[in-house]
């Protein structure tokens, strides 16, 4: 069987298993490099043509292991497409389209995870100075972000019967994994919902990802600032934290299935740690 057959039947999987649209896109992402690396070393793309050799040679090239101006990737990037690499060769043995996994031996790099990227109370102020002098939608987008913790997709399937104002709260209908959860509106926050939606009906931030992104961007080099819309969520996640100190509390807040996924704000908080021992 061709490698793009492949590659478009393990799609039609994930679709059916419910893996996010994210999640495929990556997926597929990695497999076409591995594509158009045999193409380039004048290997079949053609899984009968891909031994365990292959694979490691694969994952060794620089096609794997560089970015495009030829610096190394980071270890959770290259762990990314090892995972991709493996899972897919598991589904083609399992579906049967191959005798044997030739990914059976791949196995994750360790690294050290990084800390999640926050904004510091400075950094917050300059950005919402900056957004406060653009639209009102751009600016309402970003202090919702900050406030509420949801990510740039949740956020922007939203609609005007989504929120709850009077007990300001916000059903995320569209959340990662299919798990809809409850958000919880910042009180400062809701005169500003309220005065938004009076007057709309669908969506409430009726714009793409990427423009969003964009305009994100755009305010955070104004104002100075390293940010994207997830260090936005980022931020929120250590502000809960510190408030509390509780890393159950942050994981509710985020709609993390698992507290292990949230642990990793608890692992980078010095000034919980300085608190808790009277620092």
């Amino acid at each position: 069987m061709q490698l793009n057959d492949a590659i478009d039947a393990f799609q039609l999987q994930l679709e059916a298993d419910g893996r996010s649209i994210h999640t495929r896109k990556q997926y597929a992402r990695h497999l076409r490099l591995l594509g158009s690396w045999l193409a380039a070393s004048g290997i079949p793309a053609e899984l009968d043509a891909i031994t365990t050799q292959v694979v490691a040679r694969f994952l060794t090239s620089p096609m794997a292991r560089q970015t495009a101006d030829g610096s190394a990737k980071l270890a959770t990037s290259t762990n990314a497409l090892r995972t991709s690499v493996r899972v897919f060769f598991q589904y083609a043995e399992l579906a049967g389209l191959v005798e044997r996994s030739p990914g059976m031996l791949v196995r994750r790099a360790r690294c050290g995870e990084p800390p999640p990227r926050a904004l510091s109370d400075g950094e917050v102020e300059r950005l919402l100075e900056v957004a406060g002098k653009g639209e009102a939608r751009d600016e309402l987008l970003v202090r919702l972000l900050l406030g509420t913790g949801l990510r740039l997709s949740e956020a922007l399937a939203l609609e005007v019967g989504d929120l709850d104002l009077g007990r300001g709260t916000i059903s995320v209908r569209k959340a990662k994994g299919d798990r809809p959860r409850v958000a919880h509106v910042p009180a400062e926050l809701v005169p500003r919902l309220a005065e938004w939606i009076s007057d709309r009906e669908g969506r409430l931030f009726p714009i793409s990802g990427r423009h969003a992104q964009r305009v994100i961007e755009k305010m955070a080099r104004e104002a100075s600032v390293v940010a994207s819309a997830h260090c936005l969520r980022h931020s929120m996640a250590m502000r809960v934290y510190r408030a509390s100190g509780d890393i159950e509390v942050v994981r509710a807040a985020l709609g993390h299935a698992s507290v292990a996924t949230t642990v990793r704000y608890a692992r980078c908080d010095e000034a919980v740690v300085r608190r808790a021992v009277g620092a």
